[in-house]
């Protein structure tokens, strides 16, 4: 059997307290907690000795490297503003990385870390665990066929309109850095909620063609540079086959692609477990979901993952209403008919009105939630890299490639979009995917939100 993975983490705040080290320590056979970097007298957490004084402690990023074996694993949970550099210089001196979202937020950045790991034949992962919310997995699944039954329609059909929202009714700022840095520092709220957003929607449907943004200060509370609020749309390119025979409308083509809104703000007047979340329509159905997936909330309450004695955890408990466990599920239960002209030969002296499809309606269960999925693949990939790496570092970036789930070019991606809709609310206008993504503004202008 391998050894576990050594494992560094970066930073002692609330995403490694929560995220990151419950997940490595649950993981024995994976993973191996080798020492946290925390400063001497950080205020971004309690002194991470007192939590673990069995763990090294290493007062600076420049230390890790002396005491990290190798093959190792550094987990960046560090302020935005270290995240590239230190995945840079991770890199380079041979360790895989995961890194928190955003991995940056500039576009040529994510690129360089991309070609970093593949030069290196290295895992460079970000953070994008919400790829595994119960509620995302839910929609994935509504949006394919079975599993069991690939040659059958999915519950939905086509997507015609995809809406994600991360909402939260916050009137007052908590303060803290993400909320005194704008863009171009790494902090606001669209680099935060916004990475998860767009990570999503780029792994259900891909890129968009172009794209219209609004991205603001609402509260009025923070430094002008600082977003509180955003709103994206994005159009995709017109289907061009027409609509399978299982769906209504069968035979017809589609005039126009997919539209698709990602938003978040903090003033949402609703209670958490009714904030909007996933609204999908698609040709043969739609979903709505309210709520957000428990998994967090567990893990800040002290609940393990993977703990065989909690069969439950990622899953709503029996405390949570209808309204967040379920989502509303509405099917077509038949195609209906389109309209016939008048056909004397046939019998219709007139015209007949088109018959439109019946639906139904269902509330669905979540299914759960499963960040550990994320965790065990990084360790799978960082398990074949190493396998593969008596060929060299090419053949362990094939490795990498063909386990990783969240690769270091999706994560480039992801960043393009959000510079992009940075972008388009500065210009004031639609912008083309095949756009040169991070803005070039005039001096003094560099941390303006919006055109105005």
């Amino acid at each position: 059997m391998a050894s576990p993975i050594p494992v560094c983490v970066v930073g002692y705040g609330s995403s490694a307290r929560t995220f990151h080290i419950p997940y490595i320590l649950s993981m024995p056979h994976l993973f191996r907690l080798h020492s946290i970097q925390q400063r001497p007298n950080s205020t971004s957490g309690p002194p991470a000795s007192k939590d673990h004084p069995e763990i090294a402690i290493i007062p600076s990023f420049d230390e890790v490297f002396a005491s990290l074996p190798k093959p190792g694993l550094i987990v960046i949970s560090s302020a935005n503003s270290t995240h590239y550099p230190f995945a840079a210089q991770a890199l380079q001196a041979g360790y895989h990385v995961v890194v928190e979202k955003p991995i940056t937020w500039r576009h040529s950045e994510a690129l360089h870390l991309a070609q970093l790991a593949k030069e290196q034949g290295l895992v460079c992962a970000s953070f994008n665990n919400r790829r595994w919310d119960g509620d995302f997995l839910t929609v994935q699944s509504l949006l394919n066929p079975p599993a069991s039954k690939p040659d059958q329609p999915s519950a939905l059909g086509t997507a015609t309109y995809f809406e994600s929202r991360f909402d939260r009714f916050r009137p007052w700022s908590k303060g803290g850095w993400r909320e005194e840095s704008g863009f171009n520092e790494g902090g606001g709220l669209l680099l935060d909620l916004g990475s998860h957003l767009a990570d999503q929607l780029l792994t259900l449907f891909g890129p968009p063609s172009h794209l219209t943004a609004f991205v603001r200060n609402q509260r009025g509370q923070l430094a002008p540079r600082v977003d509180d609020d955003f709103m994206i749309l994005l159009s995709y390119p017109t289907p061009s086959n027409p609509l399978p025979p299982s769906s209504p409308g069968s035979g017809t083509r589609l005039g126009s692609g997919l539209r698709a809104l990602l938003g978040a703000t903090c003033l949402s007047t609703h209670v958490d477990g009714e904030q909007p979340r996933f609204r999908v329509e698609g040709t043969r159905g739609s979903y709505e979901k309210r709520g957000v997936d428990p998994q967090e909330a567990q893990l800040k309450a002290g609940r393990k993952p993977n703990d065989s004695n909690d069969e439950s955890f990622g899953m709503y408990g029996t405390e949570d209403p209808d309204s967040v466990k379920l989502g509303r599920l509405t099917t077509s239960t038949d195609a209906g008919q389109e309209a016939m002209p008048a056909d004397p030969t046939a019998g219709r002296g007139k015209a007949t009105a088109p018959v439109q499809p019946r639906l139904a309606t269902s509330d669905v269960p979540t299914l759960p939630g499963r960040y550990d999925v994320y965790w065990q693949n990084v360790g799978d990939a960082i398990r074949a890299a190493e396998a593969a790496r008596s060929g060299g570092a090419e053949a362990a970036h094939a490795a990498v490639q063909a386990t990783l789930e969240v690769k270091p070019e999706q994560a480039a991606d992801c960043i393009k979009l959000l510079c992009l809709a940075r972008k388009s609310s500065v210009e004031g206008r639609s912008v083309r995917w095949t756009e040169e993504p991070e803005l070039d503004v005039k001096e003094g202008k560099e941390n303006v939100l919006y055109w105005d």
